[in-house]
């Protein structure tokens, strides 16, 4: 009887051994919780929200199936062409602010001075407090009637002899809009970069400024292209993350004035959740996937690209 479990055991320790010695298998058994969970949480909500937009779904009603007649809908609507005319301002103008100063934050950051680590600390403030929050703070400061903005350039400093709209104006209400996105995004940029201007090997600046080269062709003939990748990659996180924001125009504008800060995700809102149409506003979503898609496979080709050649 002890030799037959000696021989029991021995059999299921050597099956043990032969499968983790399969890095193949393993790997896929080590993976398929996560494969698992994308699977329920991410992949049927998507296959969902498809064909939910090829329906009439309204709350509280069946679905019945139209094809494309909510994307020619949507078409034919001033809020869908305001939506995307809107997020196409507000994601040019916050990604090119936000790189820019993320590349001069980092630059700033990368040289030594008293009470770097403090800064570099503080810095990140603005990224890391959670967006409600901030974004109630920036909606008193902007106040139509409270803001302290106006009261010290009004009334203590007299520059301007009316206050300024923030809130009220179309062209105010999105440049606050994607000042608040900027001054949330610019120290993640900055952070990023600097880890990769921090990895670049100092021995081959340092032959540079052998050569003759000055600081500011150091950094971009040979700085810049090294960390080329992390920029792709980061302005490709930023592009998703600020294409589909809700919070921000949500809490500061909501929308407003007359849809003038309206993106898709908040029109998705609008259309799905307070008028009902839950099909609609679907398709509404879907609509920013295949520029996604795009940009994905230009940030991929380009990183490897620039790999390649490294």
């Amino acid at each position: 009887m002890a030799s037959t479990n000696r021989t029991q055991s021995r059999s299921f320790g050597e099956m043990i051994s032969r499968l983790l010695h399969k890095d193949s298998s393993l790997g896929y058994v080590l993976l398929s919780p996560a494969f698992i969970f994308l699977a329920v949480m991410m992949a049927y909500p998507f296959f969902y929200a498809v064909w939910l937009s090829f329906t009439d779904k309204q709350i509280g009603a069946e679905a019945n199936f139209i094809g494309l007649l909510n994307y020619t809908k949507l078409l034919g609507t001033n809020l869908f062409s305001k939506t995307v005319i809107n997020s196409i301002v507000y994601t040019t103008f916050a990604l090119v602010l936000k790189f820019v100063g993320g590349l001069g934050l980092a630059v700033m950051l990368n040289r030594p001075f008293i009470g770097q680590r403090v800064i570099r600390a503080l810095l990140l403030l603005p990224w890391i407090m959670p967006t409600v929050f901030s974004t109630m703070i920036w909606s008193w400061l902007f106040h139509p009637t409270f803001s302290i903005i106006n009261d010290i350039l009004v009334l203590k400093l007299g520059l301007l002899a009316e206050p300024i709209p923030f809130l009220r104006d179309e062209t105010w209400a999105m440049t606050s809009l994607i000042f608040v996105n900027v001054w949330r995004g610019v120290p993640f940029f900055g952070i990023t970069f600097l880890a990769a201007i921090q990895s670049v090997s100092t021995e081959i600046i340092e032959a540079s400024k052998i050569d003759g080269a000055s600081r500011w062709q150091s950094f971009w003939r040979i700085t810049f292209p090294m960390i080329l990748p992390v920029v792709l990659i980061v302005m490709l996180i930023s592009t998703i993350a600020t294409i589909g924001d809700f919070d921000l125009p949500f809490l500061l504008t909501h929308g407003g004035p007359n849809n003038s800060t309206t993106l898709f995700a908040l029109t998705a809102y609008m259309l799905s959740l307070q008028s009902g149409q839950i099909g609609l506003g679907a398709a509404v979503t879907l609509t920013m996937f295949p520029l996604l898609i795009v940009l994905v496979i230009i940030s991929l080709i380009s990183v490897r690209r620039q790999e390649a050649q490294d």
